[in-house]
């Protein structure tokens, strides 16, 4: 054998064992599939650095629903409270209730309440009925084709309405003396009850608005118990 070719046989046989550690080295791996930190090569990895302060560091905006401060699950139904009786509540006026459910209120599945069965059977003793007039002060304001939005809440300890609307229903004016008549057909809530003292509201919107108010919306609100009939109910406030 000449030099040349047992020079050639050396330089194999250290390149064939020089490959075998490597295999073994990479054999020895973690759980995660990594060798052990104590045989990293160095350069294998770059240590972690803090960021330099004079780069650009890409910020994330979160969106306003999570930062949002809504502690309220049942946002967007005024659910109590003295202020307008009909806020939150989408009675669109188009002659078709929103919630399939109930009434004419609001999806409440939306709020995570449960609707009312629509095959449920409505006890006709739970109802209040009667007419709808208007002051003299303000029967000049009023004129027929214009909504007349109603709704029922608990009567509190000191006759005003408290809780979440136990009924709701939308009119259509027609004039002096309009006939109406709320039940538990027209809850929006799956188990409401509609009984005992309750406070019947009813407001004259001139935008056909649930949602909004305006001076000269005329409104009115009477504290009867159910059941209730030939109840007499006057819009008697004109907003200024």
């Amino acid at each position: 054998m000449s030099l040349l070719d047992s020079t050639a046989m050396r330089c194999a046989i250290w390149a064939a064992a020089v490959g075998a550690l490597a295999a073994a080295s990479c054999s020895k791996k973690t759980q995660d599939g990594l060798p052990p930190a104590s045989e990293w090569q160095n350069g294998a990895a770059a240590p972690a650095t803090a960021p330099d302060p004079a780069d650009d560091i890409p910020h994330f905006t979160p969106p306003a629903a999570m930062t949002a401060k809504q502690t309220n699950p049942h946002a967007g139904l005024d659910m109590g409270g003295e202020g307008d009786p009909h806020a939150g509540l989408d009675m669109s006026g188009d002659g078709e209730p929103d919630n399939p459910h109930g009434g004419g209120g609001a999806d409440v599945t939306k709020l995570g309440l449960a609707a009312p069965d629509p095959d449920r059977p409505i006890d006709p003793t739970h109802r209040v009925t009667g007419t709808i007039t208007v002051d003299a002060a303000a029967r000049a304001k009023v004129k027929p084709g214009t909504s007349v939005f109603l709704i029922v809440k608990r009567a509190g300890p000191d006759g005003t309405p408290s809780g979440q609307p136990l009924a709701v229903d939308k009119l259509t004016w027609t004039g002096d003396g309009m006939a109406f008549e709320l039940t538990e057909a027209q809850a929006m809530v799956a188990g409401t009850d509609l009984s005992g003292d309750v406070v019947v509201m009813a407001r004259y919107d001139q935008d056909s608005d649930a949602l909004s108010k305006q001076p000269g919306d005329i409104t009115g609100q009477i504290h009867v118990k159910i059941p209730a009939d030939h109840v007499k109910l006057t819009l008697d406030t004109v907003l200024p």
